[in-house]
């Protein structure tokens, strides 16, 4: 390790010592100024920026259009519920401001209604899917 740094420590006193050599100074100013223009104008860098602002630009665009189209082509009317929920079933009714003056047992109907009404629904589902399954292996494949 010591070695390295005395020989690093030589070659850089070396190099303070020397003096460059110029032959031609205007000359190589011109070619200095030369590459850094070269290089200004025709960096990778500066091209990317262009290119990604110009997609981005259109991409942008594009976006705008399109939630104009949907907003021109489909319009809220005042009518519709901007909630977007659906309708309130037997259950929710008997918690919002209708369901306000039900006393207990009418409120208790209503909850026993929805879940046999459920209850019915899950029924026919559970039927025709074991109707499904009961088709789909009796038919024959050929």
């Amino acid at each position: 390790m010591k070695d390295k740094d005395l020989k690093y420590n030589n070659v850089l006193d070396k190099l303070k010592k020397t003096e460059p050599v110029l032959d031609d100074a205007g000359e190589l100013t011109n070619r200095i100024i030369q590459r850094v223009e070269q290089r200004a104008a025709g960096s990778g860098q500066v091209r990317v920026m262009r290119i990604s602002g110009i997609v981005s630009g259109v991409a942008a665009s594009a976006l705008i259009c399109l939630l104009a189209y949907e907003t021109l082509k489909y319009p809220l009317s005042p009518v519709e519920n901007f909630s977007a929920t659906k309708p309130l079933s037997p259950v929710e009714r008997v918690y919002s401001c209708q369901g306000a003056e039900l006393n207990h047992m009418s409120k208790t109907e209503l909850i026993e209604n929805r879940i046999q009404w459920k209850k019915a629904q899950r029924g026919q589902r559970e039927q025709l899917s074991a109707a499904y399954i009961v088709r789909k292996t009796t038919t024959k494949r050929y």
